[in-house]
C-alpha cells in the first residue's frame, strides 16, 4: 500500500514539475521532460544510471575500490524520458506485487463482514464460535430424546427442533467464550480460539449470540411448543448465568454442568409428544446426567495444571480421590438406570442385558482410574466415554417399547362421534309423520345394520 501512496505523491510533484519546467530555462537545456521512477532495490547507486542526464567522473569510473556500497532509500528520484507504456507497466507492476499469493497481509482479521476474506471464513468463525462439535453432541442427544418418544415421527417438528436447539446451544457456547476470554488465552487448549485470536470482537460475538438465541427460542416456541422452548431458555440461562460463572468459584460447577447435559433429551422428547414428559424422558436424562461424570473428569484430569493457571475449580484440583470416586459412582447409576429402564415400560428387557457388559466396562475403567489416578487410566475412560454413549443410545431405540408409527385417533373420533348423530338423523328423516310405530322400525333396522360395522372394526 505505501508504495501505491509514494506513486501517487510522485505523480503529482511530476506534473508540478513539468509545469515548472515549460516556464523556465531548465526545460529547455535539457530539451526533455523527466518523470520519478520509484526504485525499491538496495543496489549501490553507482549501478542506476539516469538517461538525458550528466554522468559524474565518480559514475564514469564505478565505485572506489574497498568503499562499502551504498544503498538507496525507499523512493529515489531520478529523471528519465517520459513513456507512457512505462508508466502502465510500473501501475501494473505495483499492482500485481499486491495481488501475488502468498504476499497477502496475514493479520487478525476484525469483526466485519467486509473486512473478513469472505462469507465462508465468517461462517467457519462462527461454527468456531459455537463449538460445533459440542452443539453436535447437544443436537444428537435431543434428536435421540425425540427418537425414543412413543409418539409418531414429524418431519417438521423434528427439523424446527434440531435448528431451535443448535441456535440456543450455539448462543449458549458464544455467551461462554465473551466470559472466559481472558482465562482462555491462559490454556493450550483454548487459546486458539477465535475472540483470544481476535478473529470476531466480543462485541460481534454478543451480537451473534442474541440474534441466534432469539430465532432459536422462537422456532422452539411457535415451530413446536411452549414446554420445549422454556426448557431451552432454561438450558441458555442455567449455562452462561450460574454454570459459567461458577466455575471460577466452585466445585459444584461439575454437577450444574451436567444438568445442562442432561435437558437436550428432554426437549426432544417434549418436542415429540407435544409437551407430554414422561418416565422414558427422565431416564434418558438420567443416563446423559450420570455419563458426563466420568466422560468430564477423566477429560479434565490431564490438563489440571492450565485449569490452576486460568483459576478454574475443579475437582482434579482441588479434590483429586472426589474426582476418582464421583467418576467410578455414577458409573453404577448409569448400570441402575439402565436395568431400570425395562422396569417402568421403557424399554424391552433385551436392552438391560445388551447394554450389561458395556456398562461393566466402563466401570471397570472407573474402577481403575479411581485405583491408579494417573494420566494413562484417565485417557482410556475418556476415550471409551465417547464410545459408550453412542453406544448407549442406539440400544435404547432399538429396544424402544412403544413404537408409534401414526395417530389412530381420527379414526376412533368418526366411530365415537360420528356413529350415533347419524343414526337419529336418518330416524327423524325416516320417521315423517307415520308416528311412533314408525320411529321404532326406523331405529332397529339401523341398529341392526350399524352393529356389524362397529363390530368389525374394533
Amino acid at each position: 500500500m505505501h508504495r501505491i501512496v509514494a506513486n501517487s505523491r510522485l505523480w503529482c510533484d511530476l506534473a508540478a514539475r513539468h509545469l515548472s519546467q515549460q516556464r523556465s530555462s531548465l526545460a529547455a537545456r535539457q530539451g526533455q521532460l523527466g518523470f520519478v521512477r520509484l526504485y525499491v532495490s538496495k543496489a549501490p547507486v553507482s549501478q542506476i544510471s539516469s538517461s538525458g542526464a550528466a554522468k559524474s567522473s565518480d559514475e564514469h569510473n564505478g565505485p572506489a575500490k574497498g568503499a562499502a556500497p551504498q544503498a538507496i532509500p525507499l523512493a529515489v528520484p531520478l529523471v528519465v524520458p517520459l513513456d507512457t507504456k512505462a508508466i502502465v507497466n510500473e501501475i501494473t507492476k505495483s499492482l500485481e506485487s499486491k495481488s501475488k499469493p502468498g504476499k497477502q497481509d496475514d493479520g487478525q482479521v476484525v469483526a466485519s463482514i467486509t473486512s473478513l476474506p469472505g462469507f465462508s471464513r465468517l461462517i467457519y468463525h462462527y461454527l468456531m464460535l459455537s463449538k460445533i462439535r459440542l452443539t453436535s453432541l447437544v443436537v444428537m442427544t435431543a434428536m435421540a430424546g425425540y427418537a425414543m418418544a412413543p409418539a409418531p415421527f414429524e418431519l417438521s417438528t423434528f427439523l424446527l427442533c434440531s435448528i431451535g436447539t443448535t441456535l440456543v446451544s450455539g448462543a449458549a457456547n458464544s455467551i461462554n467464550q465473551v466470559i472466559e476470554t481472558s482465562f482462555d488465552a491462559q490454556m493450550a487448549r483454548t487459546r486458539n480460539r477465535v475472540l483470544v485470536q481476535g478473529h470476531l470482537s466480543r462485541l460481534h460475538a454478543v451480537g451473534f449470540a442474541l440474534g441466534a438465541s432469539t430465532v432459536g427460542v422462537g422456532m422452539l416456541y411457535f415451530g413446536v411448543n411452549e414446554l420445549t422452548a422454556a426448557l431451552g431458555a432454561a438450558n441458555l440461562i442455567l449455562y452462561t448465568s450460574i454454570y459459567t460463572p461458577m466455575k471460577r468459584y466452585s466445585i459444584l460447577n461439575t454437577w450444574v454442568g451436567s444438568l445442562v447435559g442432561a435437558i437436550p433429551p428432554l426437549m426432544g422428547w417434549a418436542a415429540c409428544t407435544g409437551g407430554d414428559i414422561g418416565a422414558g424422558a427422565w431416564i434418558l436424562a438420567g443416563l446423559l446426567y450420570c455419563w458426563q461424570f466420568p466422560h468430564f473428569n477423566a477429560l479434565s484430569w490431564n490438563i489440571r495444571p492450565e485449569y490452576l493457571k486460568a483459576g478454574y475449580k475443579m475437582m482434579a484440583n482441588s479434590h483429586p480421590e472426589l474426582c476418582t470416586r464421583v467418576s467410578l459412582r455414577h458409573t453404577g447409576y448409569t448400570t441402575a438406570l439402565c436395568l431400570l429402564a425395562p422396569a417402568l415400560d421403557v424399554t424391552n428387557m433385551w436392552f438391560a442385558l445388551e447394554t450389561l457388559p458395556l456398562n461393566a466396562y466402563f466401570a471397570y475403567l472407573a474402577w481403575e482410574f479411581h485405583q491408579k489416578a494417573d494420566s494413562k487410566s484417565s485417557r482410556k475412560l475418556f476415550r471409551f466415554s465417547l464410545l459408550h454413549l453412542p453406544l448407549l443410545m442406539i440400544l435404547f431405540l432399538l429396544n424402544k417399547k412403544h413404537w408409534v408409527f401414526s395417530d389412530d385417533k381420527p379414526e376412533e373420533q368418526q366411530i365415537d362421534e360420528y356413529l350415533v348423530p347419524n343414526i337419529v338423523a336418518e330416524v327423524g328423516a325416516g320417521s315423517g309423520g307415520g308416528g311412533i310405530k314408525a320411529i321404532e322400525d326406523n331405529l332397529l333396522m339401523n341398529v341392526a345394520s350399524v352393529l356389524p360395522a362397529a363390530a368389525a372394526k374394533n
